[in-house]
């Protein structure tokens, strides 16, 4: 990392003047919660900022700055307290990483620069109605691109897009090179040329899978981008954010003491009961599995992130009777109160009940939706799903991943029905 010498953008752009006490005055504003600034302004306590109920306006140097604090957008409640305090200058780093992901935005991309304010400032850049925008994480503000590098007298010194920060998520995690971070969001570019000479990121020379498809077109699922640079605060804030815990805790290891999980000895089947969530019975899928090599996954934290391909693998070796009803669903489970990430799961009809390999679990249908909050977005026979995976992967030799089978095999399975020349060698 030490031989890349453009470090002097950091110089050339760095700015050592005092913040004028009128930008001070702003992002002290922006520090206070709605209702506050509600009285601030009603009161005309700082002149310099005025609103017309929909956005703020700063007054300085005899120009005025539309301006939105982005504690009012539609943020989960970690990030709108944060916001609202001195602890989101702390956290700026992760979570304007984590939202650049997985916010839905048009053309998002990551602006490094330094300015009047700060010397190393983040910026999550995007489009609105045709018009640049930038938010700033550590001020808590939205202002148009163009007024904000005016404000602050804004210098770039690099952009990140959306997919080079995917790139970079999985390089820092598969090399455990976390702490190169900022190396990698000045030095982007000139990073991964240097990596794509090895052969171990090959990937960072690939502009297509093996089906053609373009690797930034994965980002579009959501399920990929929207869970970079997570931390434990995305982690499930939930309706039933403490029973969900404690149902995974007990999952990995049933012979942990449990506050609202016992054993019924008469029904044989494990119950949870809690005041608020209400009542329910399940198994737990380990202990239907004799092979120790799958028992031991279910049993730990390894078996997540592979649901797509475990909720085929278990729909497939249920019995010839519950195969008849069985159904390989593909949605989305609630992660907080606004992120969702895609998972698979299997239903079996017929009795009503799911079989989660994720969470080893095997319960009501209609208690899992209400405890996990999921939407089901499709939903595939498991007899269907073996011929989709028949005329795909084997007859058209297509490297599908299994997540895209479960969401749309039927729409693949089709198009070659239609085209049954492209199955024929």
């Amino acid at each position: 990392m030490e031989n890349f010498n453009n470090i002097k953008t950091f110089v050339d752009n760095y700015n050592d003047e005092k913040i004028p006490k009128e930008l001070c005055n702003l992002f002290i504003f922006t520090f206070h919660k709605k209702m506050e600034r509600t009285i601030i302004n009603k009161f005309h306590l700082l002149k310099e900022i005025t609103t017309n109920g929909k956005e703020y306006f700063f007054h300085y140097n005899n120009k005025v700055y539309p301006f939105k604090a982005f504690s009012d957008e539609n943020l989960q409640k970690y990030d709108k307290k944060a916001l609202e305090s001195f602890k989101r200058m702390k956290i700026d780093l992760n979570r304007t990483l984590k939202l650049a992901c997985s916010m839905d935005l048009v053309n998002p991309r990551l602006i490094i620069g330094s300015s009047t304010v700060g010397i190393f400032d983040l910026l999550i850049a995007y489009q609105e109605k045709g018009i640049d925008k930038v938010i700033n994480y550590s001020r808590n503000i939205i202002m148009n691109k163009d007024d904000y590098y005016d404000l602050v007298n804004f210098k770039e010194i690099n952009t990140v897009s959306k997919y080079e920060l995917y790139e970079i998520y999985y390089i820092l995690n598969e090399f455990d090179a976390y702490k190169y971070i900022y190396e990698f969001l000045i030095f982007t570019k000139e990073i991964f040329k240097e990596l794509a000479n090895n052969e171990d990121f090959y990937f960072l020379k690939e502009k297509y899978n093996g089906i053609g498809m373009n690797h930034h077109n994965y980002l579009l699922f959501g399920s990929d981008s929207d869970h970079l640079y997570f931390t434990e605060e995305d982690v499930c804030h939930m309706k039933y954010d403490n029973i969900v815990r404690e149902l995974d805790d007990f999952t990995e290891n049933p012979s942990k003491k449990s506050k609202h999980i016992s054993f019924d000895k008469k029904e044989e089947k494990y119950k949870l009961k809690e005041r608020n969530f209400g009542f329910f019975t399940f198994d737990l899928l380990s202990d239907m599995i004799d092979n120790q090599k799958v028992k031991e996954e279910l049993l730990s934290k390894s078996r997540y992130g592979k649901c797509h391909q475990n909720a085929i693998f278990v729909a497939k070796s249920l019995s010839e009777e519950d195969r008849k009803t069985t159904y390989v669903v593909g949605g989305k489970f609630k992660e907080n109160e606004i992120d969702y990430y895609n998972h698979s799961w299997v239903e079996i009809d017929k009795k009503n009940i799911v079989i989660d390999f994720n969470h080893n679990l095997i319960m009501n249908r209609d208690k899992y939706y209400k405890l996990f909050e999921v939407k089901p977005i499709t939903k595939t026979l498991i007899s269907d799903i073996e011929e989709i995976i028949q005329t795909i992967i084997y007859d058209a030799k297509l490297d599908l991943h299994p997540m895209d089978i479960n969401y749309f095999g039927k729409e693949y399975y089709n198009d070659l029905k239609k085209n049954e020349k492209i199955l024929k060698k």
